[in-house]
């Protein structure tokens, strides 16, 4: 689910980038990570925090930057109550992203109902990630300076 998001927007920003000034500079630099909740629960279990803190850590290695969480916050509609599930879903991680240091307003909650479209495979069996996080760098003047930067590791090479 955020895989396709990710890449739409990361070719999006290249191609804006690119478009803006031919000569620009452009990779991608991200964290991200995805899990399954129970159905019908809100609770992140231990795993889940650590996946998230680990994400935090490798993306405060970021310099002189800050952190934005976007957040997509789903329940599937097979679950309870699906907009309080997502809606409590949200608050559960945005309260963690900001114990971590993630400022609270570059925490971006984006709910999702997540259909059987959506979520079901080939055979019928459910690929469920109801919550998706990733983190991106807010850079003040634009963020070109860490594609080189030895201390970042982009997730894509640089565009130019």
């Amino acid at each position: 689910m955020i895989k396709k998001f990710r890449s739409s927007i990361s070719l999006a920003l290249a191609v804006a980038a690119l478009s803006i000034c031919p000569s620009a500079i452009a990779c991608t630099i991200n964290e991200s990570m995805e899990t399954r909740l129970p159905l019908n629960s809100t609770y992140l279990a231990n795993d889940d925090r650590l996946a998230i803190a680990n994400i935090v850590l490798e993306a405060r290695q970021w310099p002189d930057v800050d952190i934005q969480a976007v957040v997509i916050a789903g329940a599937y509609v097979g679950e309870r109550n699906v907009e309080k599930l997502k809606s409590e879903r949200g608050a559960v991680v945005r309260a963690y992203l900001i114990q971590l240091g993630i400022k609270p307003q570059n925490v971006l909650i984006e709910p999702k109902t997540l259909t059987d479209q959506m979520v079901k495979n080939d055979d019928g069996t459910l690929n469920l990630h109801q919550i998706a996080i990733e983190l991106v760098p807010l850079c003040s003047g634009g963020c070109e300076k860490l594609c080189n930067d030895p201390r970042v590791t982009p997730k894509s090479r640089a565009i130019q």
